[in-house]
């Protein structure tokens, strides 16, 4: 994307963007860093929000075992961390479009989300 075209950038489901997750406090993620759109288009148009899953490069987490590798989007290398999904308002934190995860991994980063609420 360019950067003109990044002012009018609607975030949407399978979108890996660049965000700000600070400010953050104790066990949050932190800090401008990849993640992965799970709320839909028209979602992120009605609300200027877009939720969202943090994508880190750790492999030394206690929680890794909940982790998605992130596949296919040759610009962001990582897992996706499903357990700390956050709402952010993508304007005001400056979200960036920088790559697509493909379909497969989307769906288990969902699943995972879906069997934490139940």
């Amino acid at each position: 994307m360019t950067p003109s075209s990044q002012i009018n950038y609607i975030p949407d489901q399978q979108d890996i963007i660049y965000i700000d997750f600070n400010p953050s406090v104790g066990e949050e993620i932190r800090k401008r860093r990849p993640a992965l759109v799970l709320s839909s288009q028209n979602y992120s148009r009605v609300t200027d929000l877009a939720v969202v899953c943090p994508i880190t490069s750790s492999e030394d987490n206690r929680l890794k075992d909940f982790f998605i590798p992130v596949s296919g989007a040759s610009t962001v290398h990582g897992y996706i961390n499903p357990l700390q999904f956050h709402t952010f308002d993508y304007k005001k934190r400056h979200a960036q479009k920088v790559g697509l995860l493909p379909t497969s991994s989307f769906i288990e980063a969902k699943q995972t989300i879906l069997d934490l609420l139940e």
